[in-house]
């Protein structure tokens, strides 16, 4: 056995292990990524259920033709 087929053999041994731990870390982000879109979706869920809620109580938004634009709503509640 010569000394390059030693070094090739460890060589490619090494790179092998590399190649096992990216896979690893791949797999782990994969995980990671998947576990904040269902995140996501769930708070989008809660989200989109309490508009639902706030406009069955309250009517829904509503343009207010008395309120110009560009202009803060007078104080003390009188239009």
């Amino acid at each position: 056995m010569t000394a390059p087929s030693i070094v090739r053999r460890l060589r490619i041994r090494l790179e092998e292990a590399q190649a096992q731990r990216l896979r690893t870390q791949l797999a782990a982000e994969q995980a990671r990524t998947r576990r904040l879109e269902q995140r996501v979706a769930d708070l989008q869920a809660a989200n989109e259920g309490a508009y639902r809620e706030l406009r069955e109580a309250t009517g829904g938004p509503q343009f207010d033709e008395a309120q110009a634009f560009g202009r803060w709503p007078a104080k003390g509640g009188a239009a």
